[in-house]
């Protein structure tokens, strides 16, 4: 009988765990990360402590504003904490590929849209970065998240998206094909906004011969010159950018034909108008320099003009594109989408990430945030309180795409025609080798035609 019981009690144990097991409720299974693609985002993630590693680059108001919103997203879920690593714009791509490599990352910021894909003309041109992140699965595909309606469709079209899918969306577009000006000096001079090349020319000789510096520029970061500047003046002076573009890859344009050389001349008054030891002010230090008056205007993209403003709350500037033969009346902004969000696919907090943008998505959240970037909104209806940035509205009627955007250089090209091509960087007048704008423009044209050689 003892035996019997003992029997019948170990059984019904057994049926009971059993029981339990089958009754157990799905939120107490572990949290899974969406997948790629997945349209359900409306269940909030579990409330565990979690830390989001997140890499941007540095610039003074981008990270400010996302340390901003940041700060938001964590007050409503106080569980969120952010690790947020930055590197100077020209090391970006380098830490780009090393977290995603490594897997050490959860939110991506990217300095532009997905642009600059090779043409059937670009022969042997490597596929931009952003394509290989996509084909090899890094970035999460987003497409069916229901916050996307929230965004203009041309951004999502044009910016962030890639063989019919979507990647990540961008928060704002920028100008940066120009200058900042001290309205004081201009006013004291009885300088307006230059319409034409030749009002340039006036402006800033007329500066020199007073002992004013025309312009200075972060020279030692290499970019602010030989891509903002380089951008500026192309676009003012093409009026068809990407048929340059093409020209110099068929053969129709060459970098020392008889109006390509026109172009070299204006880059070399461009030189000598320039502070002459910009090429060791570093991007951080130029906008000071600017505001103290050192020079009457600053190369740069008017996402900097929160920069400015910090340093002198009162001090009087404005911005206008580089202008070419033809007066726009105003001259018209060009430049690129910028700053877009991505998520790593394979991150173990794909949920939170997508709470994230879902979270920036949100006109309320968004709208002091592109306010404080000084970018161009990219969500309709949103209207940006940043002051300078509605002074633009006038430059922003026809808003373009800057040379950047429609140039690729061959494989393996040299030097003297990499990156965008009119590297005035190497002129001997801004401590490089090459004497003559001249003698740069055959550098560039042999680099060029060695480059196209070695491809065919």
């Amino acid at each position: 009988m003892k035996k019997l019981l003992a029997i019948l009690v170990v059984i019904a144990l057994m049926f009971s765990m059993a029981a339990c097991g089958g009754s157990k409720k799905p939120a107490d299974a572990p949290a899974t990360s969406a997948p790629q693609g997945s349209s359900s985002n409306n269940e909030e993630p579990k409330a565990e402590p979690v830390t989001l590693r997140m890499i941007t680059w540095v610039q003074e108001s981008n990270e400010r504003a996302i340390a901003d919103l940041n700060a938001k997203f964590s007050e409503k879920y106080p569980n969120v904490s952010f690790v947020v690593d930055t590197v100077n714009a020209n090391d970006y791509p380098t830490l780009q590929n090393t977290r995603i490599s490594a897997g050490d990352v959860d939110i991506i910021t990217n300095l532009s849209a997905f642009d600059t894909l090779p043409q059937e003309w670009t022969r042997g041109a490597d596929m931009p970065a952003w394509v290989t992140f996509i084909e090899s699965g890094a970035y999460l595909d987003i497409t069916d998240q229901p916050f996307l309606k929230n965004w203009d469709e041309n951004m999502i079209k044009n910016a962030v998206s890639y063989k019919g899918r979507v990647y990540g969306i961008d928060v704002g577009a920028v100008g940066f094909n120009g200058l900042f000006y001290n309205k004081d000096i201009f006013e004291q001079y009885g300088f307006e906004e230059p319409g034409t090349w030749a009002e340039f020319e006036v402006i800033c000789n007329t500066l020199k011969d007073n002992g004013i510096t025309p312009i200075t520029v972060g020279g030692a970061d290499s970019w602010p010159l030989t891509s903002v500047g380089v951008s500026g003046m192309v676009g003012a002076y093409e009026t068809d950018m990407n048929e340059f573009a093409k020209g110099l890859w068929t053969g129709t344009r060459k970098f020392t034909d008889e109006k390509t050389m026109g172009l070299w001349r204006r880059f070399e008054q461009l030189v000598s108008w320039l502070e002459p030891n910009c090429m060791s002010i570093s991007y951080g230090d130029a906008p000071g320099r600017f505001v103290a008056g050192k020079a009457a205007m600053m190369i740069d993209g008017t996402w900097n003009a929160g920069a400015i403003k910090d340093l002198d709350p009162n001090f009087r500037f404005g911005y206008f594109p580089f202008p070419g033969d033809v007066d726009g009346k105003p001259n018209q902004l060009q430049g690129k989408y910028d700053m877009q969000f991505n998520i790593y696919a394979k991150s173990p907090n794909v949920d939170w990430c997508l709470k994230y943008l879902e979270f920036l998505s949100q006109p309320e959240v968004y709208a002091p945030f592109v306010s404080a970037l000084g970018f161009f909104p990219t969500m309709p209806g949103v209207q940006t309180d940043n002051e300078f940035v509605n002074s633009l509205a006038d430059k922003n009627q026809r808003f373009g795409l800057a040379w950047e955007k429609y140039i690729i250089a061959p494989k393996g090209v040299g030097q003297y025609a990499a990156g965008q091509c009119f590297n005035i960087n190497l002129l001997e007048a801004l401590g490089g080798t090459v004497k003559t704008v001249d003698e740069l423009a055959q550098l560039a044209q042999q680099d060029w035609d060695a480059a196209l050689a070695a491809i065919q």
